[in-house]
């Protein structure tokens, strides 16, 4: 007896198919999005400490008369003994200044630069991720960033932005990963929408001198690397790995932990 082949889905009950799929996944991320996303914000502030930290150094450094340990700017040396990350001193030992970087800037153009771009995709990666995946990512993506800058040579270098790169590099990640599973406005968002943003930033770096981009490079790889491989929460069939959820949030705790404690010992024995 002949058995009949299943007739295929008609064009109708495909496009249905899809409407409904993009439809959960447009009502999970407003049940998921926070108008003030607290890691987001928390970020934020540690960034505005750590500079306002640096800042306290530059001061006590003018009003000592220090002389310079280094040929260096007395704003470079205040960031130097607040926890830059220096190629030599890594190379000694003080592997906590690849973190401890991070959280330092250059100045208040750098500073307020960084922080709205931190808030812009950490609030999309926060809601797309978790807050403790969105956490250990930006925390990997910098580390990522510190490291190749590292391995490039650079002598000195601080900033967020090797981590609000790999928040970059997981926006491109995931807008391509669930591409088809995405309504129209989150794939004008992720994805292709961001990859412009990823050149004209890359561009940037490479044109005006003092940039770190090796360090932007390291960190959008390092984010790319974790979104390939982590679950969205918004995506309910995506592989979502909860077990995890405390790995994630355990390791970044105690890798803000030790860097808050080796930034506050070596600020304190600055001043």
């Amino acid at each position: 007896m002949r058995t009949r082949r299943p007739l295929p889905p008609s064009f109708e009950a495909v496009l249905l198919h899809d409407w409904l799929v993009q439809e959960e996944v447009m009502l999970a991320w407003w049940r998921s999005a926070r108008r003030f996303p607290p890691v987001t914000l928390g970020l934020i502030g540690a960034c505005v400490v750590g500079f306002a930290a640096s800042g306290w150094v530059l001061l006590t450094l003018q009003r000592a008369g220090a002389p310079r340990m280094r040929r260096w700017t007395l704003w470079d040396e205040a960031l130097f003994l607040s926890g830059a990350r220096e190629h030599d001193a890594v190379l000694d030992g003080e592997l906590w200044r690849m973190g401890a970087c991070i959280f330092l800037h250059g100045g208040p153009l750098h500073l307020a630069l960084n922080m709205l771009a931190l808030f812009g995709l950490g609030r999309l990666c926060e809601t797309a991720y978790g807050p403790w995946r969105m956490l250990w990512m930006f925390l990997a993506s910098g580390l990522a960033g510190s490291a190749l800058s590292q391995l490039g040579g650079t002598p000195l270098s601080v900033g967020a932005s090797g981590g609000v790169f790999g928040l970059l590099g997981a926006g491109v990640v995931f807008g391509l990963r669930y591409r088809a599973d995405l309504p129209e406005p989150m794939r004008k968002v992720f994805g292709r929408g961001l990859l412009p943003w990823v050149f004209l930033n890359l561009f940037i770096g490479f044109a005006i001198p003092g940039i770190d981009n090796l360090g932007h490079i390291g960190g959008l790889l390092g984010g790319a690397a974790c979104a390939a491989v982590l679950g969205s929460r918004v995506v309910p069939w995506s592989p979502q790995r909860e077990r995890w959820t405390p790995f994630f949030a355990v390791t970044s705790l105690a890798l803000l932990g030790w860097i808050g404690w080796a930034m506050a010992r070596a600020i304190l024995g600055a001043v």
